[in-house]
């Protein structure tokens, strides 16, 4: 194990090959895993790695300040919040800004779905990708550092391992609930009004209005952000609020369908059906079998 930290300013840790022997042998590692981490708050990177294989990678994520990579010979500037995945033969060719250095979290990891992981933070390109701010990110990255510290304990290697698989998924993470970056989101904004008025009928123009956007801009804009329409996330909330309701078998299911603003206990039954694959009534009689 080599563990520095010598400031505020870095902090690095690498993984023995004789580590990464007993990972690969580990099936809850073996997929996706480590091999050298760090945080740079000054003009130094210096990475151990010498792999050249094809599923190893590296990730970079800015902090603050600017720097910039090259892949064949095409340069790309990376500024606060950027991230950036690239296979490790191009890992050299990081450069920081000199007006304004860059402060980065970056790591090396490989495992049989590196590659996918690879592919699904970046989608095929190579250029920068803004990341959402998330709470707890940084400090995710240093609980992943601090359990590495204590490697030569198994448990403490599959648990740093996993949390990096979170760690990595955290920069495609479509933030919906971080109000405190969400203010000024005018799709962040109409999603709470979705939960808040759950048990009641919205209409698209509501939540256009909510959002701040013409209803065809809004859409458009929701979509690109969720993979959905917003009417069919709003018809999904309720659905899983009935599932809650229906744990409770002194209320029926046509008032659970009035509650929730259906039109009628059939139209609740059709949709319920569409979205969990059985209706209200089994759903509600399976539970009950299932706690006898």
């Amino acid at each position: 194990m080599q563990v520095q930290d010598n400031s505020l300013h870095h902090r690095y840790c690498v993984i023995p090959q004789s580590v990464q022997k007993r990972i690969l042998k580990h099936p809850l590692c073996s997929n996706l895993f480590l091999t050298e981490i760090g945080y740079e708050d000054d003009k130094v990177f210096h990475p151990f790695t010498t792999s050249k294989a094809p599923n190893h990678y590296l990730l970079v994520y800015v902090a603050k300040g600017v720097g910039s990579y090259r892949v064949k010979n095409k340069k790309y500037t990376a500024t606060e919040n950027d991230f950036f995945v690239l296979p490790v033969k191009y890992a050299n060719d990081l450069e920081w800004s000199d007006e304004n250095p860059w402060s980065i979290y970056w790591a090396y990891f490989s495992g049989s779905q590196a590659s996918n992981v690879a592919k699904h933070l970046m989608e095929n390109d190579v250029a920068p990708r803004k990341a959402k701010p998330l709470v707890g990110r940084v400090a995710q990255f240093n609980d992943i550092l601090h359990h590495l510290e204590l490697m030569e304990n198994i448990e403490n290697l599959v648990y740093a391992n996993s949390r990096f698989y979170t760690f990595l998924c955290s920069f495609r993470l479509m933030v919906l609930s971080a109000r405190k970056y969400g203010k000024k989101d005018g799709v962040i904004q109409s999603i709470e009004y979705m939960r808040e008025n759950i048990n009641n009928m919205i209409t698209l123009e509501n939540l256009a209005e909510v959002a701040g956007l013409s209803v065809s801009h809004y859409c458009a804009v929701f979509k690109q952000k969720t993979m959905q329409t917003p009417m069919q996330l709003y018809t999904s909330m309720k659905i899983q609020r009935a599932c809650q309701l229906l744990q409770n078998r002194n209320q029926t299911i046509k008032a659970i369908a009035y509650t929730l603003g259906f039109f009628d206990q059939y139209h609740f039954s059709k949709v319920f059906k569409q979205i969990i694959g059985v209706t209200p009534k089994s759903f509600r009689n399976a539970g009950a079998n299932g706690n006898d």
